[in-house]
């Protein structure tokens, strides 16, 4: 029997946000903001702790450089549960890093240095603590240099192996992205990225036309989200269905992706259909987005859980 309910595989990035930040500085000056907040993000990275605040046991598989942006990432990652004793530290290259200006609408933009995201991989003995897990997600394809391909490709190989459930997500895809993409798709139970990634792969644009092409090479359930217009799922077993978002005043949108794939582990931990699990992740989702950061306000399980039962949906 697996040590873990979870493991997230791949990318780990610390973000430094502030709010609002409508224009840059002119040169030479300053803009004051209301706030600023440093978080563990990134699609393995803040979807593990989000995994963690709502009350999985679970472990990230990453990399991070030996500076203080990796010593805050680890211990921060310690404080909310998560195991990170498969967290590799590289002696020559940075932390991965981001600066992000979260405009008042909830938008952001970015700085970004790739460092150890670009360096991460696994060798035998890494690869079969990774793989000690009941549910194992691969975040961050795309900018998984050294990971992405036949790494990540035998990851997923032997998850299936294993009788694992495999969680898939990805990151700034693009259409040649898909040819990192493609031969992992038979071995993916729940494939949960953006509409924006996944039609920019596909070469097309309709929710269910993009959901079935991905489905047709594999995938078992196609769970695509539509930013503020919630999520269209195409499940292994039964008819598509659009789920509706949750109606929130949006602080920022940083890590709902993330957040929302955190809500699909959880439920699937907790033996929930990929509708309650979709549903639930919407509330998840919200709860990070009504704040700053990758966390932003979400807390516990049952503050959650009661979100998706009564906080409103979007017509």
């Amino acid at each position: 029997m697996p040590t873990y309910a979870f493991s997230a595989v791949g990318f780990l990035v610390l973000d430094v946000l502030c709010r609002h930040a409508d224009e840059m500085p002119p040169k030479g000056g300053a803009t004051f903001v209301d706030e600023m907040l440093m978080t563990v993000a990134g699609t393995a990275g803040a979807t593990a702790v989000d995994c963690a605040i709502l009350g999985l046991d679970g472990q990230i598989v990453t990399q991070v450089g030996r500076d203080d942006m990796g010593d805050f990432l680890i211990d921060k990652m310690r404080a909310f549960g998560l195991n990170t004793d498969q967290v590799s530290r590289h002696a020559s290259v940075q932390t991965s890093m981001s600066m992000l200006p979260i405009s008042s609408d909830g938008a952001r933009s970015a700085f970004f240095v790739p460092g150890t995201a670009a360096t991460f991989s696994l060798d035998g003995a890494a690869m079969d603590a990774a793989l000690d897990a009941d549910i194992i997600h691969l975040g961050g394809t795309g900018l998984l240099e050294a990971f992405d391909g036949p790494p990540s490709l035998e990851l997923l190989k032997r998850a299936r192996e294993l009788g694992r459930t495999t969680v898939f997500d990805l990151i700034l895809a693009n259409p040649e992205t898909i040819a990192k993409v493609e031969p992992l798709l038979p071995y993916i139970d729940y494939f949960v990225p953006s509409i924006e990634e996944a039609a920019a792969m596909a070469g097309m644009r309709e929710p269910a036309d993009v959901a079935r092409w991905f489905k047709a090479r594999g995938v078992g359930n196609a769970i695509l989200t539509l930013e503020g217009d919630g999520a269209y799922v195409d499940p292994a077993d039964g008819d598509p269905f659009t789920l509706p978002a949750h109606r929130i005043d949006v602080v920022d949108t940083t890590g709902c992706g993330d957040s929302f794939t955190a809500g699909i582990i959880v439920g699937l931990s907790h033996g929930w259909d990929v509708r309650k699990c979709g549903k639930f992740a919407m509330a998840v989702a919200a709860s990070v987005a009504r704040g700053l950061g990758s966390q932003g306000t979400l807390s516990t399980f049952d503050a959650a859980v009661e979100a998706m039962n009564t906080w409103p949906l979007r017509d």
